[in-house]
């Protein structure tokens, strides 16, 4: 049976004299020096990469932040529009729900979708922001009517629905 300690002492194998060791340790030395330079350009090119990734990541976003804008301002425009045209109050009604729909649209290709809120569904404080509230016969919190609409943007809460709740009786 091999002894542990003694196979280890075997594998080692020492240079016999001075000038052995020293160049052993000369060499040590540059294969560390070789790795810690290998390392540190390591280490610079994730901080490179990660500095070039914050700066795409930014410029896009504040690219798709200048696209809403333009549109947005394509909305401004028709209600200047609107308001130049010497009208009646139906045709400057009118103007103002076809703008209201563009301006929809507009948000509907950012990711903004209105939220489907109805007298008698039942009031979720998660989606509805009460704004009111009356007792009724009603077994569990119910909306009673929506005062402001809410708004989901890309599935998550945007702004809650203003309702009027009925509470139960009691």
């Amino acid at each position: 049976m091999v002894n542990p300690e003694q196979a280890e002492k075997d594998s080692l194998i020492l240079p016999d004299n001075l000038e052995g060791c020293q160049a052993e340790l000369r060499e040590t030395r540059r294969e560390m020096e070789e790795l810690k330079d290998r390392f540190l350009r390591a280490a610079a090119q994730i901080e490179n990469i990660r500095k070039w990734t914050e700066r795409d990541v930014l410029a896009r976003s504040k690219e798709n932040q200048r696209k809403l804008l333009r549109q947005f301002l394509e909305v401004v425009d028709n209600l200047e529009r609107a308001l130049e045209q010497p009208a009646g109050p139906d045709a400057l009604a009118q103007g103002v729900r076809l703008t209201l729909r563009q301006f929809e649209k507009v948000l509907a290709q950012a990711g903004v979708e209105r939220m489907q809120v109805k007298p008698g569904d039942l009031f979720d404080p998660t989606y509805h922001e009460g704004v009111e509230a009356r007792t009724d016969e009603v077994d569990e919190p119910t909306v009673a009517e929506v005062v402001l609409p809410g708004y989901l943007y890309e599935n998550d809460l945007l702004r809650p629905a203003g309702v009027i709740v009925l509470r139960p009786m009691g």
